[in-house]
């Protein structure tokens, strides 16, 4: 019979503390009572110069959500066409040729003898 009754205090208690642990972490004054309760000094203010030129500087990054304008694509002349086509045309060529180049014979003909047991003759 006791340990039905430890059983059901520890149960009843269960919400309670869950409720204590869970409210102390809420906020940011946590740390600071952490802190405060260990004897340290409190955070430092920040600067108001860091705090005016992070709301002026822009961030870089596009917020989540929003879809940026769309980049005017420059139209190619037809002269600039045919020039990046030949251009193309000629790597493509030079590419080949390399390719295709004439390959070096082996200057091995044969004439050194295998060491002993160097494997299958």
């Amino acid at each position: 019979m006791a340990v039905f009754l430890r059983r059901t205090g520890a149960l009843r208690a269960t919400p309670f503390l869950m409720a204590a642990i869970l409210g102390g972490c809420n906020g940011t004054g946590m740390t600071q009572t952490v802190r405060s309760m260990q004897g340290g000094a409190p955070d430092p203010e920040t600067p108001a110069f860091v705090v005016q030129s992070r709301a002026a500087a822009p961030s870089g990054y596009i917020p989540v959500g929003v879809t940026p304008p769309s980049r005017p694509t420059p139209v190619r002349s037809a002269g600039d066409v045919q020039k990046l086509e030949k251009e193309l045309a000629s790597q493509r060529d030079r590419t080949r040729a390399f390719a295709n180049r004439p390959k070096p014979k082996s200057g091995y003909d044969g004439s050194i003898p295998r060491p002993a047991g160097a494997g299958n003759p």
